[in-house]
């Protein structure tokens, strides 16, 4: 046998024992990713950056189509700096947008769409604009870790 095709047949093999884990797994491992993103974007609503310091991965590799590429010291510094000025913003998840899919034990895809409300100011009304992202969770110590993230079509 070619051993091309033998590599192309064990792929596709292990691909299917992946996906045989009979559905479970994955309904596990998509509440346990939800309940890190809300946990992490609960910080950014209530502007507590403990959340967000738990839950960046220091390995955090954040790519913006508007401003590039930014790691975890430099987005806790935006944070910390975006709760301090009279700017609120708030994020919304939707669900009904988002899926889950595992990438081998201590990691997961996340990609979906999400919510941003800005209100500038008490007296200006706040806008909403719908976002897209695709984000990478790995498990490190046994919890949940926001490790890449894509955010687009802004």
């Amino acid at each position: 046998m070619d051993k091309g095709l033998l590599a192309a047949c064990l792929m596709a093999a292990s691909a299917m024992a992946w996906g045989a884990d009979d559905g479970q797994d994955r309904a596990h491992l998509a509440a346990d990713i939800m309940t890190a993103d809300a946990r992490l974007f609960g910080g950014i609503n209530a502007r507590d950056i403990g959340p967000m310091k738990e839950g960046f991965s220091r390995r955090l590799e954040f790519y913006h189509d508007r401003s590039g590429v930014t790691g975890y010291d430099e987005n806790i510094s935006a944070f910390e700096k975006m709760f301090k000025a009279a700017n609120r913003v708030r994020r919304e998840a939707l669900p009904e947008t988002v899926e889950v899919f595992p990438s081998g034990p201590d990691h997961a895809m996340h990609i979906g769409k999400h919510r941003f409300c800005n209100k500038p100011s008490a007296s200006e009304p706040e806008a909403c604009s719908v976002y897209r992202f695709s984000m990478v969770w790995a498990r490190e110590d046994g919890a949940w870790k926001l490790l890449r993230v894509l955010s687009y079509d802004h």
